[in-house]
């Protein structure tokens, strides 16, 4: 029984009487053709409607002109032997069935034991030259000469069908241990589109592939027999249509151009997956068992495709799972690190408060422990104020009190609160805040926090006899605050991870890493930036805050848009 066939795009509801069949789709030969780069020619004229049937006839009535050639032949081969052999002719017409049967399969096979039949019965058979039958056992010879063609020509009909069949199987059999031997799915597809050409004896075959939308098929491999690969075709999303497996469209794309012979879809269980797609540069028709073969290809690919998404998807479950685990893990260690640090910072603080305490109440204290007392106070009130930031930071609580202001003035006055701990270590704190009122919209408080960090920081790292500069500067219409030391430094491999929370280069210096966590969310909540740079250890660093300068003052410059002041 032939395989069902339907033409390019057609579904079975177009098939009822008045219906238009949908647009044939754009994955024929005529496609493969136009992505291979090839030396242009001159046009050739549009050939007549009726090549495109003559040559569809030439394909069809090519086994049976085998047929009548090879019963020419056998006739002729009898007229030289049957005198001298004087036997039934039978033999040599039992050959032309043979290979009628051989080549163009049961229904040449019948037109050779027909002709056969009649030549017999003609030049053999008395009378002779005349198809009567006079006696009963000239017509009992050509009935059993009759029966027993048919009979061979069916059984060589079906040994071709079944080798076929059977070269077809080992063809899934190999692209499945293929598929089992777990290679690239891209080298899969060419082997695939490799066995189905050779096995069909077609010139081209090709493998498209579905993306996830199910839109769009891209060209996975493409052979062509005759040598020489393609690629870069797009697949019309037409012929996905649910209607028919097997999509016969030859007699549709013109012959010039050649014709594609079937598509199969590959599906999968959420749907179609791609095509694979069988082209020929003449007219002609596959037997069922091809359809079949096809189809058999187009699920193992299916299986194929099917389980390296799985596996992609596997993968990438297992590469979020690993991500959520260490990010869990270090939010655990990140933890147990504030902890600790806490913990630590803690200890310093209330051991003072506890021994001087104990000394006030025994009469013994002196301005020493009252100054003791104080600078421990300040430091829990640091250290508390800080955790509090940072939870209302990362809880998105933080509001700010956002009010015009000269910024020079804000720095100079967080400036003046540092001066004492910057020459308790022997440190020359300059500021440069120039002549220019550089007015912003920002919360002073905060903005005060910001300088006592980075200015606290600067002089926490830098050496005894060091330097610490402040410049303040308007650089393309907006506030730009430096803070340069000649500290310690900051390694290459820290400077990325030097404003994250809780992180601290060698981790050997007191305080919770909180500092700089903070200086940068407070920044960015003004709508500005800061940046660190450093030379290396060893050569100090500087930190970098951009702030806008408030709408006035921009406007009262022309918009912002003057050049940068040399720094």
């Amino acid at each position: 029984m032939p395989h069902p066939r339907l033409r390019s795009g057609a579904r079975p509801q177009d098939r009822r009487r008045g219906a238009r069949p949908s647009p044939r789709p754009r994955c024929g030969l005529r496609e493969l053709r136009r992505a291979r780069p090839r030396p242009r020619a001159a046009a050739s004229p549009p050939r007549p409607r009726g090549s495109r049937r003559r040559q569809r006839a030439q394909s069809t009535a090519a086994p049976y002109a085998v047929a009548l050639l090879a019963s020419t032949v056998a006739l002729a081969l009898t007229f030289l032997v049957w005198p001298r052999l004087e036997t039934t002719p039978s033999p040599l017409f039992f050959a032309a069935v043979v290979v009628s049967s051989c080549y163009g399969g049961v229904r040449p096979a019948l037109l050779a034991t027909a002709l056969a039949a009649l030549a017999t019965c003609y030049f053999f058979v008395p009378p002779v030259h005349s198809l009567a039958i006079e006696s009963f056992d000239d017509a009992l010879r050509v009935g059993m000469f009759v029966l027993v063609a048919v009979l061979t020509g069916s059984l060589s009909a079906a040994r071709r069908r079944a080798e076929a069949e059977r070269g077809q199987q080992a063809v899934v059999a190999e692209v499945g241990r293929l598929a089992l031997a777990g290679g690239e799915l891209s080298g899969l597809m060419h082997q695939a589109a490799t066995h189905v050409a050779r096995t069909l004896g077609i010139e081209y075959a090709a493998v498209w592939e579905l993306p996830g939308d199910g839109r769009a098929a891209s060209l996975r491999a493409a052979v062509c027999c005759r040598g020489g690969m393609v690629e870069g075709v797009t697949l019309d999303p037409d012929v996905l249509s649910d209607a028919s497996l097997l999509i016969d469209d030859g007699a549709n794309l013109p012959a010039r151009n050649g014709v594609t012979l079937v598509k199969v879809i590959i599906r999968g269980p959420e749907g179609a997956l791609g095509v694979v797609s069988a082209h020929a540069t003449r007219p002609r028709r596959l037997a069922s068992h091809d359809g079949h073969f096809l189809q058999a290809i187009a699920h193992v690919l299916g299986e194929a495709i099917t389980r390296k998404r799985a596996e992609e998807q596997r993968a990438a479950l297992l590469a979020r799972e690993r991500a959520a685990r260490a990010h869990a893990e270090a939010a655990s260690r990140a933890k147990e690190d504030l902890l600790a640090t806490v913990s630590h910072e803690l200890r310093a603080p209330l051991a003072q408060l506890v021994t001087w305490s104990r000394l006030l109440r025994l009469g013994r204290a002196d301005a020493t422990a009252l100054e003791a007392i104080d600078r421990s106070t300040r430091t829990l009130e640091r250290l508390a104020g800080d955790l509090l930031d940072v939870a209302r930071i990362t809880a998105g609580k933080l509001s700010l009190a956002i009010r015009p202001l000269v910024l020079g003035g804000t720095v100079s006055g967080a400036l003046d609160a540092l001066r004492v701990a910057a020459e308790a270590k022997g440190i020359a704190l300059e500021e440069d805040l120039g002549a220019e009122p550089l007015q912003v919209l920002a919360d002073p408080t905060r903005l005060q926090q910001v300088v006592w960090n980075l200015v606290g920081n600067a002089v926490k790292f830098t050496p005894l006899g060091g330097r610490v500069l402040v410049r303040l500067r308007r650089v393309h219409g907006r506030a730009r605050l430096t803070i340069t030391d000649t500290g310690r430094g900051i390694s290459a491999a820290f400077l990325p991870h030097v404003f994250e929370p809780f992180r601290q280069a060698g981790g050997t210096q007191q305080g919770l890493g909180l500092g700089l966590a903070i200086v940068r969310e407070l920044v960015e909540l003004h709508g500005g930036t800061v940046g660190a740079e450093s030379a290396g250890e060893g050569r100090g660093a500087r930190f970098t805050v951009i702030l806008p300068l408030a709408p006035a003052a921009t406007e009262a410059l022309g918009g912002g848009s003057m050049a940068a002041c040399a720094s």
